[in-house]
């Protein structure tokens, strides 16, 4: 097992000086310590394929770099790794997280097959990969085999398994850290109560992490979609739900950090226009589910993003007491409507809504509100 420190020196020894990545608990450590080292550069990417991109300029501009990401994003990074890095033989040292692997727990399964494809997958493509265990080899070990494989001009993957990466002790953070008015600020929890409060039979779906959660903890109902994992899609599901079913509203909970992974799927929400589509971004600035990682939305004005993409209406809150009205606003207007909540983080973790309820049946009562059956039958395949 390496430390989060000893990773991070070791990325440094092997001469990367830039590092791309997403958040992943994983990875709480190393991207920690990333924040703040001195030697290397840290990019927090939207997504995977940002993240490859990104690193595969610094290595074009002669600058050794890495990345960082999940597996349940590699999706994300195929297309730039067979369409750039690849045919460009760009050698990059990519990072992931096997989360799932070697099995996905009963509540999460958006892992189930990325858990298992990922060493496949990277077979197929001939892309050398080393698995890296709590039990060893230690990160430096592993690196000094992927060394010959980034001379030679490929990428070299090292897959992270649970438990490989030992975090180092965290120096508490003071309260004069946080930003001005942060106590004003609503949290999740304030979010979902004040829209729990102010929809009667509007059809809510949730993006994956901490907001799915507090919906299904503080108002479970089969109207309501809970996403785990397709991070930065919820809008779009929102999307296709609302243009194929005028006559019922749906109110989008999304979050900063997934917006900005797909944040193309404004323009085309906007594009559409569906007047029964109210959709509402929770900005704390943070992949709070993660480890409490930053987002670059502190850059972002999602307000005029969502203006200019399309959206009829826009309103922008930054405290609990203008919560309600303003939901209450969305949801009264024709839409697409934008609610920019500006926020801070924290809230109660609680449980998966999948601890309780499988994804299949999440989806099987939501389509049962929406139309009186349930969706074709797919079966119980294995995975």
């Amino acid at each position: 097992m390496s430390s989060s420190k000893e990773l991070v020196a070791a990325l440094e020894r092997q001469g990367i000086g830039l590092v791309a990545g997403v958040p992943c608990s994983y990875f709480a450590g190393p991207l920690r310590e990333l924040a703040g080292w001195p030697g290397i550069s840290y990019v927090p990417a939207v997504n995977e394929g940002t993240a490859l991109a990104t690193a595969a300029g610094a290595r074009l501009s002669g600058t050794p770099a890495a990345v960082i990401a999940q597996n349940s994003g590699f999706g994300n990074l195929v297309n730039p790794l067979t369409s750039l890095v690849l045919p460009y033989r760009i050698p990059l040292l990519v990072m992931i997280s096997m989360r799932g692997w070697p099995t996905a727990s009963s509540g999460e399964p958006q892992h189930a097959w990325m858990g298992k494809v990922v060493p496949r997958w990277l077979d197929s493509m001939r892309v050398p990969h080393w698995m890296l265990r709590a039990g060893g080899p230690s990160f430096e070990e592993t690196l000094h085999e992927a060394r010959p494989v980034l001379a030679s001009g490929l990428p070299a993957f090292i897959l992270v398994a649970k438990g490989a990466i030992r975090d180092d002790p965290v120096a508490a953070v003071g309260s004069d850290r946080q930003p001005a008015g942060h106590a004003s600020l609503p949290d999740r929890d304030d979010l979902v109560d004040a829209a729990l409060a102010e929809i009667r039979d509007e059809f809510v779906l949730s993006t994956t992490g901490y907001l799915s959660r507090a919906l299904f903890n503080r108002g479970d109902r089969p109207r309501n979609f809970y996403m785990q994992g397709s991070m930065g899609h919820i809008g779009s599901i929102a999307l296709g739900a609302a243009l194929t079913r005028p006559d019922e509203c749906f109110l989008v909970l999304d979050g900063d950090g997934s917006v900005l992974m797909h944040m193309g799927a404004l323009t085309t929400i906007g594009h559409f226009a569906p007047p029964n589509l109210v959709h509402v971004v929770f900005d704390n600035q943070v992949y709070d589910s993660t480890g409490g990682q930053a987002t670059t939305a502190v850059s972002t004005a999602f307000d005029a993003v969502a203006r200019g993409s399309g959206y009829r209406r826009v309103w922008s809150v930054a405290s609990t007491a203008e919560l309600r009205p303003a939901m209450r606003a969305a949801l009264d207007a024709e839409g697409p409507a934008l609610l920019w909540v500006r926020g801070r983080p924290g809230g109660e973790a609680g449980e998966r809504a999948s601890g309780n309820i499988t994804v299949r049946d999440i989806a099987r009562r939501f389509t049962a509100e929406l139309t009186g059956d349930g969706p074709l039958d797919r079966g119980e395949g294995a995975v």
